[in-house]
């Protein structure tokens, strides 16, 4: 059987796959569709007042309708022919649902009441989505505009529709039952409702979108049915691509809400301009690497992205180490976590840089204050690792490297932020150091590893003390670490005192070193170091 398109790209979900994420728990499959009507290529959310038909390849979720309730609509959608109809209700409320369906070759799915129906679109889209070729540039702009939008809803409170100049919705984040008329046609008509849009022409509310980056609250109109709504043009340079509308929910919009649209708008923006230029998605790792790469192609790459090379610059890592490398989900998340990185670093700076380096989310934020930038750098990673526990459940740990004097020198700081990300993982307690912070500690491990990696750097006594005498070596770096107090060493390995000075000399014999001397100190503290962390890994 070949697979449907959705706006000419091959989809090749079918229901079941769909099913399966959804779990037993919150939907069961009453009525299997017919063979030649289980491919799914869209979710469309419809109540009972709809009068709008349905196109074939959609999953309907029936809403404002239970068992038998729902056998009206039912009946007017069968000629529509989608592959399934999503209703509430037990399999004894929806015995005669059952029955009606049964000839028609239309699948039935048996919601649980308590699931929410923006738990079963979310799901039903991100499987539509991983299912299109990833390959296709179109195909890559609907995925990232559909996860920022998914994201910006969550960190604001509300329900986010993109839309085009034309007022085409071009994406939109799952809905939940206290979305408005104007947000629920919108999206069934894949366009905003002309009535609507003349009353925004005539009030001005494009042109001040128009006019800036400012976002505009739109006030609550009872009368109408619409809730508040907060809107933002989409700008690249002078050109306006699309807007972002933010319907408010039931717990009402976060108070950072008009930041957040800002740093949506910016990202949009960069998906926006990236599709129209035919680029591939690959192109946010590739200039990742290429402004951490040498100073000539960091210096290149600057310029071709609109920065300037010799302005100050900062690394940021952000290190999602707590994910299951191997969960099927893995990508999905780390999509999440790109997208709600992005959307704070782009309100916090133009031309900011998000993107994958290895294992981890690499920022790279150019044009900086030497003196006041560490401060609000600071503030906003805090701000990106706190929203990441809170409303994608991932405990992330990030790393701020230092303010480098020109972004074409960034790559020299790379080694220092990967250090840092060690010492944080080092202590999970830990969820945000600069390289100041831990400044001592990054330098010291990497004098290690460059004493670890030359084999010539060894003294051949303290090896062999080491080796045979694991205990005396233990007792002289304890010794060494405190400063050669043998009482405090003493009580810190739980040892009497002349326990201490009998295996400090027994070390010095063994080791053919001699403790009055500074050097031999030195080495013997560094060697002994580093042969007890190659011990505990």
């Amino acid at each position: 059987m070949e697979p449907e398109e959705l706006d000419g790209v091959a989809v090749s979900v079918t229901l079941s796959d769909i099913l399966e994420d959804i779990g037993v728990d919150n939907g069961q499959l009453l009525i299997a569709p017919a063979a030649d009507n289980e491919r799914v290529s869209e979710t469309v959310i419809v109540d009972s007042e709809d009068r709008d038909p349905v196109r074939p390849g959609a999953l309907v979720l029936l809403v404002g309708a239970r068992g038998r309730a729902a056998l009206p609509k039912i009946r007017e959608l069968i000629p529509d022919n989608p592959v399934a109809i999503a209703v509430k209700g037990t399999d004894s409320e929806l015995a005669a649902v059952l029955e009606l369906l049964r000839p028609t070759g239309i699948g039935l799915i048996a919601v649980s009441p308590s699931t929410r129906w923006g738990q079963i679109e979310g799901i039903a889209i991100d499987r539509i989505r991983e299912s299109l070729p990833s390959g296709d540039t179109s195909t890559l702009m609907q995925r990232d505009l559909f996860g920022i939008a998914q994201t910006t809803a969550t960190l604001a409170h509300g329900h986010v529709i993109i839309e085009d100049t034309a007022n085409r919705v071009l994406a939109y984040s799952p809905a939940s039952n206290d979305v408005d008329e104007l947000r629920r046609l919108s999206i069934l008509a894949r366009r905003g409702p002309e009535r609507y849009q003349k009353l925004l022409k005539e009030s001005g509310v494009y042109k001040h979108l128009q006019a800036g980056e400012a976002p505009i609250h739109i006030p609550a109109n009872p009368e109408e049915g619409l809730r508040e709504r907060v809107a933002i043009a989409i700008h690249a340079g002078r050109r306006v691509l699309g807007y972002i509308w933010l319907q408010e929910g039931t717990e009402g919009l976060a108070p950072n809400t008009d930041r957040i649209l800002v740093g949506s708008a910016r990202h949009a923006a960069i998906e926006l301009v990236r599709h129209r230029n035919e680029q591939s998605q690959s192109m946010r790792r590739d200039r990742v690497s290429s402004l951490l790469s040498s100073t000539a192609q960091s210096h290149s790459q600057a310029q071709s992205a609109g920065l300037d090379p010799s302005k100050p610059a900062a690394l940021v890592l952000v290190s999602s180490g707590g994910l299951n490398q191997a969960a099927p989900g893995l990508q999905l998340r780390r999509g999440e976590l790109a997208n709600l990185i992005s959307i704070h670093t782009a309100a916090f700076r133009h031309g900011a840089v998000v993107g994958t380096l290895g294992l981890e989310t690499a920022i790279i934020l150019p044009d900086l204050d030497p003196d006041k930038s560490p401060a609000a750098i600071s503030r906003l990673v805090n701000l990106i690792v706190r929203d990441a526990g809170t409303h994608l459940g991932l405990q992330v740990q990030a790393a701020i490297g230092p303010v480098v004097e020109r972004l074409d020198r960034l790559h020299t700081s790379l080694e220092h932020v990967r250090n840092v990300l060690k010492v944080l993982k080092d202590t999970p307690s830990m969820r945000v150091a600069s390289f100041s912070e831990v400044e001592t500690t990054v330098l010291v491990n990497e004098l290690l590893e460059l004493i670890g990696s030359n084999d010539r750097l060894r003294h051949k006594g303290i090896t062999l003390l080491c080796a045979r005498y694991p205990e005396f070596a233990i007792t002289l770096l304890a010794y060494l670490e405190s400063f050669g107090d043998v009482n405090q060493c003493a009580e810190q390995l739980l040892i009497h005192r002349n326990t201490v000075h009998y295996r400090l000399r027994r070390s010095c014999e063994v080791a053919g070193i001699d403790l009055q001397d500074p050097g031999q100190r030195l080495l013997a503290h560094l060697q002994i170091r580093l042969w007890t962390e190659s011990e505990n890994r």
